[in-house]
């Protein structure tokens, strides 16, 4: 009863503080600020800011909070002197906090609406009001679909969707998806309804078909606060029966080779799943059955040729096809690959006169794939598309021709047909042009020629200048030899020990039972050795090349050795330096400072003279010297070994002289002689040693130079030292 007449007095002290107010003038001693409008799930709590300043020694006496909506206006709380009177549907659910903040607990769709925030001060007579909204959320329902067919749809017929959504504030916004993609094609406007917060949204599928089977359709149902309300969804997974979709695969291929095993496979799509599977061999307008049951493949062991053709699969479960596209049926075509086979035959051989036209052999062949047909001509390799024919006959088409019939990776077949051209002769090649021999030579002239049957006779004519022909036959200059070739005959006119009188024009002439043919071949005077034959001069050619070549080379080599004569790089063949018969030799050292000159004579096979006590040259003999003098001694002894005092050695080529028979040069003494035995008596050399200027190249001496009849010492200048 207390707290009543508390509330009561609270009232009053209320009314009048707000009539103080009204009407008294006075400076406002208070400000209130409010927060933003709150929007909370129906259910949950909510907090309305409201804050308050105050002027310097002002303290507030009241807050209230009071409620406004479209129909009604009420107190919610008042706190007086720090006590809290809830008023109506408030009590135990709101109360002031956080200075003068409104916090509702358990807010119902009725607490929807506006609140304001009053704080007065009555000692100062002033007093601030703010206001702020609240919005109260209620959760939809989850959404639900219903379909217009209450089981499995069929494909071909229409199908429609429909979306509903119960009890949401704010009323969702539905959206369909066809799995995680949204839908505008047949998605219509939605339906609300305010008063029963109801929402509807349809989706027709026109129709339905085979590819609706089994898929997802999702309809989402959003309030539009995601943080306080969630997006709710219904799905709907379609069961669509449709017929048979069928095709057919083949292994290794639809076109396989003979004796393979083939194997198709008839691949379904249906719902239900197939309660039967036909596998037919197509012949026009009929159909042999093969295989029943629900078997999907069928195989052809080692297929045959007969096995080509068009197989089907059919498929059946019981739903009656709405269009052709899905008639359960699949066909394929198998093309059976085998071997080329030729099936012409020939009368042989073909026999065609020389110079007429060979009609068409046409080559016919069976096989799959159609056969590539060619003709070759044996021994030669030459191909002919099919048929084979020629315009002209020639002795160069007579022979075996294969036509080959191939195809793929198959073995070839091949028929032989044999051309026998008979006709009068036929020399080959064109005339030749003039060729010509060397005089006091041997010359030939070959005429090739083939004919069919051989000629039985070939002749040869010289023909002057009137063109009056003579006949030549064997013998005097002239020889006539004939060879058998095995599609004709060689003869080839020789003529000994040519002579101008032999220059001329001549004519071979060669006859059969069928004709003749002739050739002529111009002869005339030439540097050189000539074979000639109807072919023409290769060979002739062949000998101008290889001539002007060698002459070419020798007109460097002559370059090249009066070049070096001119510098000194070539030696001389030296003047002998005593009035002694006999040949000489000059040799040139750099590294010696000396130049020999060496005088070889016969002595009448004497007694060899002494040796030489001293020998004029620089600290080394020439190698040469020594290769010309004392190479005995390294060669084999067979120009003589040279005498030196018992016990005392020989020189060695190249080598300093140190021995008795060899000391050390000086220039004062006069020139010394030698003597030397050879191996086939006593021959004498007589060696003479004079000063020289030193020479700045090395020693060159050609074995023609020294022209000695000593086979040693021939070989000796050979050496790379000469």
């Amino acid at each position: 009863m207390a707290g009543r007449a508390f509330v009561q007095l609270s009232a009053v002290l209320a009314f009048l503080a707000s009539f103080v107010v009204l009407f008294v003038d006075i400076e406002a001693a208070v400000t209130v600020s409010v927060g933003p409008g709150q929007t909370v799930l129906k259910g949950n709590t909510v907090v309305l800011q409201c804050t308050y300043s105050v002027s310097t020694g002002a303290q507030v006496d009241i807050i209230t909070w009071s409620f406004t909506s479209t129909t009604e206006g009420r107190e919610v709380v008042t706190m007086l002197a720090n006590t809290q009177s809830v008023f109506g549907t408030y009590e135990g659910r709101a109360s002031i906090t956080e200075q003068a903040s409104l916090r509702i607990e358990n807010v119902g769709e009725e607490d929807e609406g506006t609140y304001r925030c009053t704080v007065k001060v009555l000692s100062e007579g002033s007093a601030d009001t703010k206001a702020v909204d609240l919005t109260v959320l209620v959760a939809a329902s989850t959404p639900t679909i219903i379909s217009t067919v209450n089981s499995a749809a069929r494909a071909g017929d229409d199908l429609t969707l429909t979306c509903r959504s119960d009890g949401g504030k704010p009323l969702p916004t539905l959206t369909w998806f066809n799995g995680t993609q949204p839908m505008e094609t047949g998605v219509e406007d939605a339906t609300t309804n305010e008063a029963a917060r109801q929402v509807i949204r349809d989706l027709t599928l026109s129709p339905v078909t085979r590819f609706e089977n089994q898929a997802s359709f999702v309809c989402r149902a959003d309030q539009g606060y995601p943080d306080q309300l969630q997006v709710q969804s219904a799905e709907q997974v379609l069961d669509v029966q449709y017929p048979p979709v069928a095709s057919i695969s083949s292994a290794p291929d639809s076109s396989v080779k003979e004796t393979n095993t083939l194997t198709l496979t008839c691949m379904v799509q249906s719902n239900p799943a197939a309660s039967q599977i036909r596998w037919l061999k197509v012949n026009g307008d009929s159909s042999d059955v093969l295989q029943t049951g629900l078997t999907t493949t069928y195989v052809i062991p080692k297929i045959t040729r007969s096995q080509n053709g068009t197989y089907r699969c059919e498929a059946s479960n019981g739903v009656i096809p709405r269009d052709r596209e899905s008639n359960g049926q699949a066909t394929v075509n198998i093309d059976v690959y085998y071997a080329p086979k030729i099936s012409s035959s020939f009368v042989q051989p073909f026999r065609v006169d020389f110079g007429s036209s060979l009609p068409p052999i046409e080559c016919a062949a069976e096989g799959n794939p159609t056969p590539d047909l060619q003709w070759v001509q044996v021994g030669t390799g030459r191909t002919f598309n099919n048929p084979l024919s020629f315009a002209t006959m020639s002795y160069g088409e007579e022979g075996t021709f294969t036509c080959q019939a191939s195809a793929l990776d198959f073995p070839k077949d091949t028929v032989n047909v044999t051309i026998d051209v008979k006709g009068r002769p036929d020399i080959i090649g064109n005339r030749p042009e003039a060729q010509e021999f060397k005089e006091g030579k041997t010359a030939q002239v070959v005429c090739e020629i083939q004919a069919d049957p051989r000629p039985s006779r070939v002749e040869w004519f010289l023909m002057d200048s009137s063109d009056n022909r003579a006949i030549i036959t064997t013998g005097s200059s002239y020889r006539i030899i004939q060879e058998n070739l095995p599609n004709g005959m060689k003869s080839t006119l020789k003529i000994d020990s040519v002579k101008p009188e032999h220059s001329g024009r001549y004519v071979c002439k060669a006859t059969n039972t069928y004709g003749e043919d002739e050739q002529f071949f111009d002869v005339t005077l030439q540097a050189a050795d000539v074979v000639t034959t109807a072919r023409g001069s290769d060979t002739t050619m062949v000998i101008i090349i290889v001539v002007v070549v060698l002459l070419l080379l020798l007109l460097l080599v002559g370059i090249g050795v009066m070049l070096a004569h001119k510098r000194g790089l070539l030696p001389c063949k030296g003047e002998p330096e005593t009035g002694k018969g006999g040949r000489y030799v000059s040799y040139r050292d750099e590294n010696v400072t000396n130049e020999f000159s060496i005088e070889m004579a016969d002595k009448d096979k004497s007694p060899t003279a002494p040796l030489p006590s001293r020998v004029e040259s620089s600290h080394y003999i020439p190698t040469p010297l020594v290769a010309a003098s004392y190479e005995a001694r390294l060669s084999g002894a067979s120009f003589g070994e040279p005498r030196s005092p018992p016990g005392e050695g020989k020189p060695s080529d190249g080598k300093k002289v140190n021995s008795p028979a060899f000391p050390e040069p000086t220039t004062e003494e006069p020139p010394v002689q030698g003597g030397y035995r050879g191996e086939d008596g006593l021959n004498n050399a007589e060696l003479e040693l004079s000063s020289r200027k030193p020479a700045s190249r090395r020693p060159i001496v050609e074995p023609k130079d020294m022209d000695l009849d000593y086979p040693t010492l021939r070989q000796q200048t050979a050496s790379p030292y000469v």
